[in-house]
């Protein structure tokens, strides 16, 4: 598209038998019959020969030069992932400049004024309106274990679980205390909670055990009768 300039020197972009004029940000600007406001030249673009643009969504010039806007120029993107590809492309200079303004003036001026009795003042009743009143409320919620419905405190709104108990089984069913030791009749690896403290990988090597233990321990012997007293003496 050719810049061109009226008698009165003024540059305008002529597209679609309308006039565009540059505004204070370097876009072309020109007013749509019928419109309620102007429209930027690189909208009205690719509306031309694309159709009405979403709510949501910007359009963008891919060689970031706003006179160009020839349709292949233009693309259309989220509002979201318009401002990041602008963001990651300011210049590194322009970036420490906002740091250093930012650790120099507005940081200190910052804490400056939260310490201050103004300062203080606002948070004590911003914590007096909304907080107290928010951290003090109940929340519902459903046990993940027993599925039992539960009231807890809007700090501990994250919560999963009803009671200890439930927490502890939820562990066990997933694990989580599960550590690796060797059975003491036949040496084979087996995985058990280590607050359970199993000694033996089956029900097999646990019969041994038991028998192994019982056949280890002294018999005991019989307390004597009065008869068997009385013999003896």
């Amino acid at each position: 598209m050719e810049i061109k300039e009226e008698t009165i020197v003024r540059r305008y972009i002529e597209f679609d038998g309308l006039k565009f004029y540059p505004d204070k940000r370097g876009y072309w600007l020109g007013h749509v019959p019928g419109a309620k406001s102007p429209i930027r030249l690189h909208r009205y673009v690719w509306e031309y020969y694309n159709g009405p643009i979403p709510d949501g969504y910007d359009i963008h010039h891919i060689d970031h030069n706003p006179d160009n806007n020839e349709i292949d120029n233009l693309e259309m993107l989220s509002e979201s992932m318009h401002s990041a590809v602008h963001s990651a492309e300011m210049s590194e200079e322009l970036s420490e400049r906002f740091r250093k303004n930012l650790d120099e003036n507005a940081r200190p001026k910052a804490v400056e004024w939260h310490k201050s009795e103004e300062g203080r003042a606002w948070h004590k009743k911003h914590y007096e309106e909304n907080s107290r009143a928010l951290f003090t409320s109940k929340v519902k919620k459903v046990c993940a274990v027993c599925g039992k419905e539960y009231e807890t405190n809007y700090s501990t709104r994250y919560s999963r679980f009803c009671s200890n108990n439930c927490k502890a089984q939820w562990r066990r069913d997933c694990g989580l205390d599960d550590i690796e030791v060797s059975c003491r009749i036949c040496g084979k690896k087996f995985f058990t909670n280590k607050y359970a403290q199993a000694k033996y990988c089956s029900k097999e090597c646990r019969d041994i055990g038991r028998s192994q233990t019982l056949a280890g321990k002294p018999k005991k012997q019989k307390s004597k009768s009065t008869e068997d007293v009385v013999a003896d003496s």
